[in-house]
């Protein structure tokens, strides 16, 4: 008799329904299964619902002796998943490969990546997937060349279209079990462009993730390009608050605090995977262990707050109204952040 075969790995839908739920609202609560470790927080796109653009934290690399220690930590403590993203492209790190072989090396069953597979990626593509890449995600948010430079703020459409076919061959050369994923944030600059994109590569790809906009964290702010023109933009008053997904992100309590476990790249441990300019850190890994950050008192301190609902004057107010409220930023002890 023969074994049956492995069960193919969960959606990212199946796997983010999975990750909003709270099991238990403790203050102390184990380490989730899965990492996020930002290993830079800058990025080479400058799409308009994202706040990026206009974060004010230095733009830098994380050193590479933490992100090895982090790993070590994480895998000690029995965490099993890694991604090597949050605020910034990670492929613009030069030591990727390295990284994500180190994950493998340890034993992590599943490091993933989320690109924008712009033309900063090409290069690099192959070294990543070489070191044991287990799934990639494409962040593409338009499905013509014209929307895409709105609401990228680049014009990389065709690049990208060829990175995800790049991506697609090396997996039918090698025959790797890596996941090819494309998520998609639906915006009124693109909102009839998903079957176009469809069309175009959905059958290179496992599958298209359509997100519902909503403001998340970090609020967004009006710039302009360049040539000082204004960009395109989107606030609150555009998140669908009757949406699914939507209506589960902005519960009480926030399901982040006990399921997301962010390491910043300055080596903070932040609340939020969308805290852009360090206003919920909650630890600080110059000071503490992994495990120690992740129960600090800090941290304790915010999940009653979740927990009794009582966020006001904190930038998670901000996010679960989605409207602009005024905060100061957590625990400036660990960051020394100014008021917002």
């Amino acid at each position: 008799m023969t074994d049956p075969s492995p069960a193919a790995p969960p959606s990212v839908r199946d796997r983010i329904n999975k990750l909003l739920i709270i099991a238990d609202p403790t203050l102390t609560p184990p380490l989730p299964s899965k990492i996020s470790i930002e290993i830079n927080n800058g990025c080479n796109h400058f799409c308009y619902f994202c706040p990026n653009p206009t974060m004010a934290r230095r733009r830098t690399v994380m050193a590479p002796e933490l992100v090895l220690r982090v790993l070590g930590e994480a895998w000690q403590n029995g965490v099993r998943e890694v991604s090597f993203y949050s605020t910034g492209e990670p492929f613009l790190v030069a030591q990727l490969p390295r990284y994500i072989a180190a994950a493998k090396a340890l034993g992590f069953s599943y490091v993933f990546l989320s690109t924008n597979g712009g033309k900063a990626t090409t290069a690099r593509i192959e070294p990543t997937l070489d070191a044991g890449l287990d799934s990639l995600k494409f962040s593409i948010n338009a499905g013509t060349r014209e929307s895409y430079a709105l609401v990228h703020g680049v014009d990389e459409f065709e690049q990208v279209m060829a990175n995800v076919q790049m991506v697609a061959d090396y997996r039918a050369r090698t025959g790797r079990a890596l996941r090819l994923v494309v998520s998609y944030v639906d915006t009124p600059l693109s909102r009839n462009d998903f079957g176009r994109l469809q069309e175009r590569i959905g059958h290179l790809v496992d599958e298209i993730v359509r997100y519902p906009f909503m403001v998340i964290g970090t609020p967004l702010s009006r710039r302009t390009d360049a040539k000082g023109t204004e960009r395109p933009f989107i606030g609150y008053e555009d998140t669908n608050r009757r949406e699914g997904w939507n209506v589960a992100r902005l519960k009480l309590p926030c399901y982040q605090l006990w399921n997301y476990l962010n390491v910043t790249v300055e080596g903070h441990i932040s609340a939020c995977c969308a805290d852009f300019n360090n206003d919920l850190i909650v630890g600080s890994l110059a000071s503490m262990s992994l495990m120690d950050a992740w129960h600090s008192p800090e941290f304790q301190k915010l999940r009653q707050m979740h927990v009794d609902r009582r966020i006001k004057g904190t930038l998670c107010h901000s996010c679960i109204a989605q409207k602009p409220f005024p905060y100061e930023p957590l625990n400036q002890h660990l960051t020394g952040a100014a008021t917002r």
